[in-house]
């Protein structure tokens, strides 16, 4: 510092001065900015010199927070993590969120209602780490629930940082360097919904996703397991149609098999019934009765049939079986013949 002088801003200037420099540079005229000012130089005898603010110039000041804004990205983007949040797988089902948010804000509620009252039916469960979303005591708080749902991250699949829309000097906090280190570097995907259209907040560029409300991103979450469960359809149907492809096939081959089968039976059955034929035709040779026919006899003596005539007395009684019948002999002369 090479030199300091006194300052002083009158009411009556001051009542033009402030509204002008917040709707120009959509924050709030605090302690800690750096502002260009124009001032008439007073001198007194006894206080010595003093500068009256007369005006005020936004631009300056803009032209500051940007600087400020552009440094924290390049420091994000020096240190590597910038990309940190975003490169982190995002789950398939994201059922369980933890929220950040203040728990009477409207923007809150809208989430709550927009994800429970949907038609889609699906299960979800929220817990609410509230924290103020705007002004001073956002940064530390965001940054206190975000540090509570890191102690017991295995309870959730993601978290959003949700608030409703509001002026831009509202969302200054956004653009913190403390709390967007602690996004761009937090172990699970982040949703933001901070309800602005206007500008993107640094938060927004670091975080996994970044919508624009917080119904949208109840909305993100509902189509995620909706693209999910339109994907596992999708793949019952092609499992459904490779089962029936499989099946038809299997039932034509089955049906080739069984007219196979049939007509080989058919053959096999054939062939085994000319065999039987031929042994019946063989069994009929050898039948006796039909031996008879030729002229044979059969001589029993006492049940036997004899087939040695010198075992025969003349007083046996024999029974002779021809072709078409039989009759008995007995008191018959014997001659036999050996040759």
């Amino acid at each position: 510092m090479k030199a300091k002088v006194a300052a002083t801003v009158w009411a009556s200037a001051f009542r033009m001065i402030k509204p002008y420099f917040e709707s120009s540079t959509g924050r709030p005229f605090s302690a800690g900015l750096k502002v260009l000012v124009k001032a008439s130089i007073q001198f007194h005898v006894l206080y010595r010199i003093s500068l009256n603010i007369v005006d005020i110039e936004p631009s300056y000041t803009v032209g500051s927070m940007a600087l400020q804004r552009r440094n924290t990205i390049a420091q994000l983007q020096s240190e590597r993590v910038f990309d940190m949040n975003r490169e982190l797988e995002f789950p398939l089902l994201p059922q369980r969120i933890a929220v950040i948010s203040s728990e009477q804000a409207a923007g809150y509620q809208d989430f709550i209602h927009h994800l429970y009252d949907s038609d889609s039916g699906y299960a979800f469960a929220v817990t609410l780490f509230p924290s103020s979303v705007q002004g001073v005591a956002a940064v530390t708080e965001i940054i206190a629930a975000l540090d509570a749902i890191h102690n017991c991250q295995e309870a959730f699949d993601v978290v959003a940082i949700i608030r409703g829309g509001g002026a831009t000097a509202d969302l200054i906090c956004f653009d913190d360097y403390s709390l967007a280190a602690h996004v761009a570097q937090f172990p699970l995907p982040i949703l933001t919904g901070i309800g602005h259209n206007k500008d993107e907040s640094v938060v927004d560029m670091v975080a996994h996703e970044s919508l624009k409300t917080p119904t949208a991103v109840a909305d993100y979450l509902i189509d995620c397991l909706s693209s999910q469960e339109a994907e596992l359809e999708a793949l019952g149907e092609i499992i459904e149609n490779i089962a029936l492809a499989v099946l038809n096939k299997e039932q034509h081959t089955l049906s080739l098999l069984k007219q196979e089968l049939a007509m080989h039976s058919q053959q096999h059955l054939q062939q085994e019934q000319f065999k039987l034929q031929l042994y019946a035709n063989d069994l009929q040779s050898y039948n006796p009765y039909n031996v008879l026919a030729r002229g044979y006899a059969v001589i029993r003596q006492q049940g036997k049939a004899l087939t040695d005539p010198t075992a025969i007395l003349p007083q046996d009684e024999m029974e002779i079986t021809l072709h078409k019948g039989k009759f008995t002999i007995t008191n018959y002369n014997l001659q036999t013949n050996k040759d």
